[in-house]
């Protein structure tokens, strides 16, 4: 699932990861995000920092006391620093600063499915 209150950020990684064999869910913000969560199977979740409603911070830390087994991704500026710190330490198990590379998210994606652990 690809959470961004920015639809050009969410089509870009949605058709990325759609050509990587996934399937992809989109959401604008973190409360859409959830609730599609209560009737779609999710394994991963790309979540923006900076959002209207509920931000990416207030996202993840949902996301692990009610979806604990669900990967995390964090992306946001790069002068959100702290904000992609903050990510890991509520249990993203990766953060990149936008702009990042299509490749390098693909790969941390794949690496997060399919070892089920941290990323580096």
């Amino acid at each position: 699932m690809v959470v961004d209150d920015e639809a050009p950020v969410r089509l870009i990684l949605r058709k990325q990861l759609e050509r990587a064999g996934h399937r992809v869910h989109e959401a604008e913000n973190g409360d859409v995000a959830l609730g599609l969560l209560s009737t779609e199977s999710v394994d991963l979740v790309i979540t923006d920092i900076l959002m209207p409603e509920k931000d990416g911070l207030e996202t993840i830390m949902a996301l692990r006391t009610q979806h604990p087994k669900i990967k995390i991704i964090a992306i946001s500026a790069p002068t959100n620093q702290l904000y992609l710190q903050t990510a890991i330490s509520l249990g993203a198990h990766a953060a990149f600063p936008k702009p990042f590379g299509l490749a390098e998210i693909e790969r941390t994606v794949e690496q997060l499915l399919e070892s089920g652990g941290e990323s580096k």
